[in-house]
């Protein structure tokens, strides 16, 4: 029989908090969902037919899922909604949804961080930090008599070409 090594303190367990760019976007609900993968081409040759000989990296998507609580915070909403515009004056602000074609989408991404509650606001350690992020701005809102209102915002990752090699996120302190 076989025994593993079992390390508690590797486990994790959790909610986190968001920040994009700055800005903290409160209580989320339902969890946060972070998915990469890695796009490879595959190599064949005709001689072997359609056996897989090797595969190539070809692409790499990143997306994160939340839930966003806060959705009386009209400051927070348009920090998710980089295309609206927020006018007015507290408390009497709104937030315009104007035309916006065809605005292009890198110069809105900022830095996005998932930062474990369990750790200490000092400790990056364990952290996530993707370098261009920006709310797809897909999102639905339901008005229910029995759930609490959330909006769902998936957030995509481009590429952060500023640096050799390029990079799109960290687990981990970035300022290492």
């Amino acid at each position: 029989m076989t025994d593993p090594t079992v390390t508690v303190n590797n486990m994790d367990i959790g909610p986190c908090q968001v920040k994009f760019g700055t800005q903290d976007i409160g209580g989320t609900l339902g969890n946060v969902n972070v998915k990469f993968k890695f796009d490879k081409a595959p190599l064949m040759a005709d001689q072997t037919g359609k056996t897989l000989l090797d595969e190539a990296v070809s692409g790499m998507e990143v997306t994160i899922e939340t839930e966003f609580a806060e959705v009386q915070s009209k400051v927070i909403m348009a920090a998710l909604f980089p295309n609206a515009v927020l006018a007015g004056t507290s408390p009497h602000q709104y937030i315009d949804f104007l035309n916006k074609v065809p605005a292009r989408q890198l110069a809105l991404a900022l830095p996005l961080t998932l930062h474990p509650l369990v750790a200490d606001a000092g400790d990056f350690d364990q952290d996530w930090y993707f370098y261009k992020a920006i709310p797809s701005e897909d999102s639905s809102y339901v008005f229910s008599p029995s759930e609490q209102g959330k909006m769902k915002i998936i957030w995509k990752v481009y590429l952060d070409l500023s640096v050799t090699p390029a990079r799109m996120w960290r687990k981990g302190d970035q300022s290492l």
